[in-house]
């Protein structure tokens, strides 16, 4: 493996799946499908639109079958995982700068009706509302189950998928009636040729070298076959050709690729007389050498026979397994891959093959297993194995107590309790990202025994009702216990502190012509989480603004990432954001609102570092210095004096010092009254609050101004921000 191949992340696609895109791709970071109501404006130097698009926090993203998915973002790189409680089976595939998120009963048709883009993440991601799609029939256009036809002309119509879940239930029902058949129909509608999301086209590409016409042989592992493909890679240079292609019922796929060595991985499914899934059967050919027209080459799924799996030390539950194989030159980043997610440890079988003399292999397995709850306390089991030298025989691990790490993670029980999930998701060398979702359950502190090879990070994630928060991916040793408090009450929303996860980008950063923001909308105490709420369909849930020197530039509402047109000359911008928590059922902490001015013009802000990415652009950007706060405000406090204490920073970029800091509290929507500040020094303040007798049982809303010596400030105003004790 090079070294370059080595120094990048790989994330593992795990049951709960996250995986990246698979061509090199860069820039921005947030459970939802995001309502995004865009307002549109003119900067002050004339220039066009304000550019507000959902889904580049964590989302929720249903597939045109119904299903839903987590979806996290590293730049404009989906990593796709699987939503607590959910262990349908599930193939992620990284090809042609492309991730697609396929489900079981999809499977037969790929290739025929079904188009893969239907099941682009990317694309799903970037649209509100139900999916667009073309259709194609044989003859006149027929109704298809699920779809709202809205036009019509000859053999072709256009429509939306209205009912997801009626046209996912129209796949399951047209495999049940018979797989043979419908493999061989090709569709689940008698006459329908194509469905496809209704997209710009692809450039077209002309490729200026020879091509040659490859036939890819498949032999069917034993069972039923519910459907195949397989993934071509060009291991000289992933970058010429990486291509995922279904595979009919013929069994034969012709290709047109370059001269070069090639690596194909099968992707077979099995399953019973009904369709359900059984099995998954990974063949691999290495080393292939393409020279001229007319090779064949076969693929033997009769020979995928290894499968992975782990025992813990103590007596534990399978909850779920995935596994990961990636193929690559070994030098560019994110290699095309398949992931499955799948139940059971005999559920996938891969082939043993010898390490590849041209470009590299690598597999990686998962799994998650669980405990009982007890005296409050949920507590599992991840562990994960990679190798990179071929793929033997034997793939089964019983680690030792002594190679486990222990996370111990608390939330607030402040009414969250019977909506809380935990997760921790393995990251490694070469893709990117890595998220877990586990089930909900009844507990507010929760511990992990993680198992891995050193260079594993693990990519906490914890989901409670309407809010999510998660950090960078995290190194934990063998034999060590880690304590990690989440939700800590602290000042709601706002920028975080800390580096983006998996690729660096600026969260408040410029170009002489562009100012991006992506603001999150939840942070606690620990100033590299970050987090967000989960608005489901609701709208009007939160809003930014920017103004310069008092021009409004922009007001977006239900917006995560927000590009606004400036000019490059120096003004004194002002930045909002106010989360309306209330809207998401949330009885604390019910409005965030965050004011920051910053001066800046196009080279007063330090120069974005190297390796990092812009949404306003490469040239020339630069970070905003914008101020942080981070404090441990307690959600419940007595009669009498509270102190805490609040630390004032800034963003990556920001050195100025930190100069002041003021405190206020209003009792019920009363007026706000100033309250005792002391500094400590090093930007943090000790703040004193005193709750008079007459405040019991009513809430209290806090109010916070820091100020530096560049000229910016930061003003945040958390309404209930917290509760005094009743009696």
């Amino acid at each position: 493996m090079s070294t370059n191949h080595r120094r990048r992340w790989r994330a593992l696609c795990v049951a709960a799946l996250v995986l990246p895109l698979a061509a090199a791709t860069s820039a921005a970071a947030a459970p939802t499908t995001m309502s995004t109501s865009l307002s549109t404006t003119t900067s002050s130097a004339g220039a066009s639109t304000v550019a507000a698009r959902p889904g580049r926090h964590p989302s929720r993203v249903q597939l045109p079958t119904g299903e839903r998915i987590a979806v996290r973002w590293a730049g404009d790189t989906p990593l796709v995982g699987r939503m607590p409680g959910d262990r349908s089976p599930l193939t992620v595939v990284r090809a042609a700068g492309r991730v697609y998120a396929v489900p079981v009963e999809a499977r037969p048709f790929l290739g025929g009706a079904l188009d893969l883009g239907l099941f682009d993440v990317a694309a799903l991601a970037d649209r509100t509302g139900p999916a667009p799609v073309t259709l194609t029939y044989a003859g006149p256009v027929r109704d298809v189950p699920g779809v709202r036809i809205t036009s019509r002309s000859g053999s072709h119509a256009a429509g939306t998928v209205a009912s997801a879940a009626d046209l996912g239930a129209a796949l399951r029902a047209a495999v049940r009636r018979g797989l043979a058949a419908a493999r061989a129909a090709g569709t689940p509608v008698a006459g329908l040729t194509r469905v496809a999301l209704d997209v710009p086209a692809a450039r077209t590409v002309t490729p200026k070298y020879p091509m040659r016409t490859l036939t890819v042989k498949l032999v069917p592992p034993p069972g039923t076959l519910l459907g195949a493909a397989v993934l071509v890679t060009n291991t000289d240079d992933t970058r010429t050709f990486s291509r995922y292609v279904p595979v009919g019922p013929d069994d034969v796929v012709k290709l047109s690729v370059p001269d070069g060595h090639y690596m194909l991985v099968g992707d077979t499914a099995v399953s019973d007389a009904n369709g359900q899934f059984q099995a998954a059967y990974q063949p691999i050919v290495a080393d292939y050498p393409v020279t001229a027209s007319g090779q064949t080459v076969t693929v033997d799924a009769t020979k995928a026979t290894a499968t992975a799996g782990f025992t813990t030390p103590e007596p534990s539950t399978l909850a779920s397994v995935g596994a990961d194989v990636a193929t690559t030159d070994g030098v560019h980043e994110t290699p095309p891959g398949i992931g499955w997610a799948y139940e059971k440890e005999d559920q996938l079988h891969v082939q043993p093959v010898a390490r590849p003399k041209h470009g590299v292999l690598e597999l990686d397995a998962y799994e998650h297993r669980t405990v009982p709850t007890h005296d409050g306390t949920a507590e599992d089991w991840h562990l994960t194995a990679e190798w990179r030298d071929g793929v033997p025989t034997d793939l089964r691990r019983t680690p030792a107590p002594a190679e486990f790490a222990t996370v111990v993670d608390t939330v607030p029980a402040d009414g969250s309790t019977g909506g809380v999930a935990y997760g921790n998701g393995p990251v490694y060398p070469d893709l990117r990202g890595g998220q877990e979702t586990l089930d909900r359950v009844d507990a507010t502190r929760h511990v992990d025994h993680l198992y891995g090879p050193a260079d594993v990070r693990w990519v906490p994630v914890v989901y409670r009702k309407s809010d999510g928060m998660t950090t960078e991916p995290v190194r934990y040793e063998p034999g060590r216990t880690y304590r990690v408090g989440w939700f800590t009450p602290s000042l709601g929303a706002g920028f975080a502190g800390g580096t983006p996860f998996p690729r660096p980008y600026g969260v408040a950063c410029r170009t002489a012509g562009q100012l991006a923001l992506s603001p999150s909308t939840e942070l606690d105490a620990d100033p590299a989480h970050s987090g967000w709420v989960d608005p489901g369909d609701t709208t009007g849930y939160s809003a930014v603004t920017v103004s310069a020197d008092g021009r409004t530039l922009a007001d977006v509402a239900d917006s995560d990432t927000v590009t606004v047109p400036v000019d490059a000359a120096a003004h004194t911008y002002r930045i909002g954001q106010t989360v309306r928590r209330d809207k998401l059922g949330a009885t604390s902490a019910t409005t965030v609102d965050s004011q920051y001015t910053v001066p800046s013009s196009a080279t007063s802000g330090a120069a974005l570092p190297a390796g990092w990415t812009c949404p306003a652009g490469a040239t020339g950007a630069t970070l905003l210095p914008l101020l942080t706060m981070a404090a441990p405000v307690p959600a419940l406090v007595p009669v009498g004096r509270t102190e805490f204490v609040v630390t004032v920073g800034h963003l990556p970029g920001g050195t100025a010092a930190v100069t002041g800091l003021t405190a206020a509290t209003s009792v019920a929507g009363g007026a706000y009254r100033p309250a005792q500040v002391t500094a400590l020094g090093g930007g943090r303040y000790r703040v004193a609050v005193d709750s008079p007798a007459d405040a019991a049982g009513k809430q209290v809303g806090l109010r916070l101004a820091a100020t530096d010596a560049a000229g910016s400030t930061l003003t945040r105003t958390v309404t209930a921000a917290y509760a005094v004790q009743a009696g």
